[in-house]
């Protein structure tokens, strides 16, 4: 039987990568996934606004130019029914009690219209519950979102909504995204001074999201624009389909303040 042998131990340097390994696969993995994200953030840049899981995004075309001569597009928002549709008057609906109308102040809007779908409506104040909650939304009016923006095309965001019947928003689902993009979005506002002529702000839709679920699906829309918001479905709970309008001018307006005269949804 030969001697016990006392083994041989590894050197510093021969110990050396062995014991590194495990860090050198780590910092490799890491530097991957670094360059893997700055690619991914490229890729955004390019092809435009960032989109949520779900949520459908059409935007203008970037090299598209007004047909302006001043730089503004050409159309106007037509209060009439371009297709002529069967159906002139609505359906009669269970009317509001006027002392629930929020009454209107001094710088809000007041009417919408978009021009290449029937919708000329009055917009109100949202209705609120005894308590102060939210009331249901009505019908034949859009109501707004005080809390969201002012109406001057520079503070936060213009959020108007209504139902998406064809007397409320439906317009806006009886076209496709891109034929939405370019069409003009104009809201009459109360003036500052009482007296004055209504005003008039002009938009131009650059941009429809649809399938939204949350405020987070619309969270990165910049300040100066309007957002108008119907649903996707016939459920309350449902998607929401949103037109994004840029801001373009205010003008004088030529229209009568409109009488809101909001009736309860069946």
């Amino acid at each position: 039987m030969l001697p016990p042998t006392k083994p041989t131990s590894r050197t510093q340097r021969e110990r050396m990568p062995f014991r590194h390994i495990g860090s050198t696969i780590l910092l490799a993995t890491s530097f991957i996934l670094a360059v893997g994200a700055l690619v991914t953030w490229g890729i955004d840049q390019q092809i435009g606004p960032w989109a949520p899981s779900g949520v459908v995004v059409v935007t203008e075309d970037p090299s598209a130019e007004p047909s302006g001569s001043d730089g503004s597009p050409t159309p106007e928002a037509d209060p009439s029914d371009p297709a002529e549709r069967a159906r002139t008057t609505p359906p009669p609906l269970p009317p509001v009690d006027p002392s629930l109308l929020v009454p209107s102040v001094a710088g809000d809007p007041v009417r919408v219209l978009v021009s290449g779908v029937w919708i000329n409506l009055p917009v109100v104040r949202p209705p609120l519950e005894g308590d102060g909650s939210p009331r249901y939304p009505w019908c034949r009016v859009a109501e707004w979102m005080p809390n969201k923006g002012k109406a001057d095309g520079k503070t936060g965001i213009l959020f108007i909504y209504a139902h998406g019947r064809y007397w409320e928003f439906g317009g806006l689902l009886d076209k496709t995204p891109k034929q939405m993009i370019g069409q003009i979005i104009e809201v009459d506002v109360l003036p500052k001074v009482a007296g004055a002529t209504l005003l008039r702000l002009r938009y131009r839709v650059i941009e429809v999201r649809q399938h939204i679920s949350s405020w987070a699906d619309i969270s990165d829309v910049p300040n100066g624009r309007v957002v108008l918001q119907t649903s996707e479905t016939d459920r309350h709970d449902g998607t929401k389909m949103v037109v994004i309008g840029k801001y373009i001018d205010t003008k004088p307006s030529t229209r009568p303040i409109p009488v809101a005269k909001p009736q309860i949804c069946e």
